[in-house]
């Protein structure tokens, strides 16, 4: 869901950044950057301790890779 919703802020902010004056593709690579920033945000998100799934459970395996 917060890669939708940053590919529709994504390109709502492309329109407005084109519709000012600034180049139509150099608004594209804003909003390329900002959909790429949330997927890899996203994407690393899995690897924090707190996040991973039965974290703190008692018997809960526990290791890195």
């Amino acid at each position: 869901m917060p890669l939708a919703i940053a590919s529709t802020v994504a390109v709502c902010l492309w329109i407005v950044l084109w519709s000012i004056g600034i180049g139509g593709f150099d608004g594209l690579l804003v909003s390329v950057l900002v959909v790429l920033l949330v997927g890899g945000i996203r994407a690393l998100g899995a690897f924090i301790p707190s996040k991973r799934r039965g974290a703190g459970r008692p018997g809960a395996p526990q290791g890195g890779w």
